[in-house]
């Protein structure tokens, strides 16, 4: 019997950060001022498709008390599942 081959969900780290920005109720504004970046910088996170650099993920990471190695592995499975690992 063979299984189907059903991949894991895939998304963006944007969505990730604005998933954690609703549960924990904070604004962009708020967030942007706890990592020190911003407020533009941390808003465009979201919806764009390009790398976190490793700085900005450590700053993020720290302030959702997240290790870095989760927005990182976002990153990686999100551009891998887009092609642009391959």
């Amino acid at each position: 019997m063979t299984w189907p081959h059903i991949s894991a969900e895939a998304f963006s780290p944007g969505e990730y950060l604005r998933d954690e920005l609703d549960e924990r109720g904070w604004t962009v504004s708020e967030f942007a001022e706890k990592v020190g970046r911003p407020a533009r910088t941390v808003a465009d996170i979201p919806g764009a498709n390009k790398w976190v650099a490793p700085d900005t993920a450590r700053s993020l990471s720290q302030a959702l008390r997240t290790g870095r190695e989760v927005r990182l592995n976002l990153e990686t499975a999100h551009r891998f599942r887009r092609g642009a690992l391959e």
